[in-house]
This record gives structure tokens, sequence and C-alpha cells, in this order.
């Protein structure tokens, strides 16, 4: 079956030195997108290929188990995404992400490639599972930017108890 791939490109105003040191914090990627929960590092190696990770998603119960495949150091980095749980018919997936000097900024492009285990899996993913990782994929791209240019992570609002108390004292201010 035919991969899907999703490519993105963000102009980031900080050193290339400073967004590889981000990406290479290889165990922290929940602080860059809204999309993780909970993130850590389930290897001793913290960086570079044979580092492996787990990522807890805000939605569905989603779960994966990924590991850096390849590290060209201040460069690039492929990740492959080995296991998942609660993200089915989606296999083989991998992520790749490139830094380059872009005058003043960098430049981080970020591809995201997954392919689909059978017919019926090809056909969601048309009708709707693509959509969905590009909005997903583009707000994972987008918070690298933002936690880079603003130094904040990002705050999830992570149930409705949580969203309820803070409108509430929102609203009592």
């Amino acid at each position: 079956m035919k991969k899907t791939t999703i490519r993105r490109h963000v102009t980031i105003n900080a050193s290339k030195d400073k967004v590889w040191e981000v990406l290479a914090d290889f165990g922290n990627v929940q602080q860059l997108s809204p999309n993780i929960k909970k993130s850590y590092l389930t290897s001793e190696q913290e960086n570079g290929v044979g580092a492996k990770r787990h990522c807890d998603f805000t939605s569905m119960g989603a779960q994966v188990e990924e590991q850096i495949v390849e590290w060209k150091e201040g460069e690039s980095m492929k990740i492959d995404i080995y296991e998942t749980k609660n993200m089915p018919m989606i296999r083989d997936m991998e992520a790749v992400f490139d830094v380059r000097e872009a005058g003043n900024s960098t430049l981080l492009t970020g591809a995201f490639s997954y392919g689909m285990s059978n017919a019926f899996g090809s056909l969601m993913n048309s009708l709707a599972m693509k959509k969905m990782n590009i909005k997903s994929w583009k707000s994972f791209m987008s918070g690298i930017k933002h936690h880079l240019e603003t130094e904040k992570m990002l705050i999830k609002k992570r149930n409705w108890i949580y969203q309820w108390l803070n409108n509430l004292n929102k609203r009592q201010k």
C-alpha cells in the first residue's frame, strides 16, 4: 500500500543550534506538541541513533514507541515509530526533521509518513484521516516554533474540569 507523506516547513526566529538543541531533547517532545499529553525516554541513551521514547497522545488513548534510526548532529534526524496502540489501520510510520540556517532564522522541515494496513484504511485515510493528520502535523510544527520563539512550554487543557475551572476563574476577575 502507498504511503502518505505530510511535509511542513516553518521559519523559526532562533539559531540553528537552539532549534537543534530542542529537537535533540528527545524525551521531552510533549513540551512542543499540543497533541502529546506525556512523553519520556525508554532508553538510557538520551539522543542519537538508538534513543527511544514513549508518547501518550491527547486523543483516543493513542500511544507510540519511537526510536531514532538516523542522526546527523545539528542537521537532521529520522524517527521510526515502531509500535502503536489505539491507532487502528496505521502502519509503517516515520518522521524526519531537517534543520537549515536561513539568514538570521532557521528553516525547520518536518515530514511525517505513514501507510495504511488495508484497503478500508486507505479509504478512511482519503476520506478523513489524512486531513486530521495534516492538521495534527501542522499543529506540531507550529508548537515547535512557538516553544522556541517564546521559550514557553505549551499549556494543555487536558480535561473538561480544568477548562471549566479556568473559565470560572476568568469570569470572577
